[in-house]
Formats: C-alpha cells, sequence, structure tokens
C-alpha cells in the first residue's frame, strides 16, 4: 500500500512539474504602434504651443514567462512614418519625425484559457527628433492588455502603452496603441 500510495505522489509531482514547465519560457513579437505624441511648452505662468502628433512604429518584442502569473518584456519601438502635426492658429504644421524606444517591463499577468490579459510596469528609454529639437529620456512606463492564444505557442495581442511623459523646455508625452503577433517557444 506504502508503495502504491508513494508512486502515485511521485507521479504527480512529475506531471505538476510538467505542467508548470509549459506556462514558463520564451517567447518573441511583431507587431505595430499607433504612436501619440502629444507636444506643449508650458511653464508656471501660462501654456503655448500644445498639439499631438500621430506616427506609425514597428514594435518588436521578446520575453520570458517564469510562471502563468509572472513575466518580463522587452520592446523595441522604431518609428517609420514621418510626421503631421495638429493645426496650429489655422495652419497646418509638418515635420519629419524620427524616434526610437527601447521598454523594459515586470509583466503580472492572468490566464482565462485562450485568453490572457497583462499589465506592463517598467521604464522606457525614448530617443526622438521633431522641430528642430532632439531629446533623450528614461521614464517610468506602464501598459495594459490582452493576448489571444490560437494555439499553445502562437498568439495575438492588443495593448495600451504609456510609454512616460517628460517636462523640459518641451514637453512630451508618448502613447500607443499595439497590435502584433507573438510566438512562444
Amino acid at each position: 500500500m506504502n508503495k502504491i500510495t508513494l508512486s502515485a505522489l511521485v507521479a504527480l509531482a512529475i506531471g505538476s512539474s510538467s505542467l508548470q514547465a509549459d506556462d514558463a519560457g520564451l517567447y518573441l513579437g511583431l507587431g505595430y504602434a499607433y504612436t501619440t505624441i502629444e507636444l506643449g511648452t508650458s511653464d508656471d505662468l501660462f501654456d503655448l504651443l500644445a498639439f499631438d502628433v500621430v506616427t506609425d512604429s514597428v514594435v518588436i518584442l521578446a520575453g520570458f514567462d517564469f510562471n502563468e502569473w509572472l513575466g518580463i518584456e522587452g520592446r523595441y519601438y522604431w518609428n517609420v512614418s514621418s510626421a503631421l502635426v495638429d493645426t496650429y492658429d489655422n495652419y497646418d504644421i509638418f515635420d519629419e519625425y524620427k524616434a526610437e524606444s527601447f521598454a523594459f517591463y515586470a509583466k503580472p499577468q492572468y490566464s482565462f484559457d485562450v485568453i490572457s490579459i497583462y499589465a506592463l510596469l517598467g521604464v522606457t528609454m525614448n530617443d526622438y527628433t521633431l522641430l528642430l529639437q532632439s531629446n533623450s529620456d528614461t521614464l517610468f512606463s506602464w501598459g495594459l492588455g490582452a493576448k489571444f492564444n490560437f494555439t499553445k505557442s502562437f498568439g495575438a495581442f492588443v495593448d495600451y502603452t504609456d510609454l512616460g511623459e517628460t517636462d523640459t523646455i518641451l514637453t512630451t508625452g508618448l502613447n500607443s496603441w499595439n497590435f502584433g503577433i507573438s510566438y512562444k517557444f
């Protein structure tokens, strides 16, 4: 009887560890980012310019899930379109916008069978040039998203990320809606 009980416990332990191993793993992804840059100048007395820039970016991501509840993720955003700046004083303002961002996140997550929801909490390093000004910032970043798993390895994701806001001479806030696919090894 003891041998049967011991054998059953060993089989359960081996089976449960293999289930946990399925939740852990490396994944890679590729997507499109609809990025909005909120620009303005401000000081204590008054606000001067305030307008938005909308651009298209490619987002490449890599991550590792430690288990079904927690992972880490790195993202690279690369701007692929020039910018049309909103109308200011009845004039359209055009300028070339160049940017790239690196983001590193802790990723708490919860899975509902084929759909997973997650949060992204971390830092973003933004480098950008617009309106004759270049800037580099390291800022707090966060996001919320969902992933639909077609198979155990292949899925599609959609999320919103706030890439941070800086308040130097030019106030800049970056955020994006991201859509893409991922593959877990």
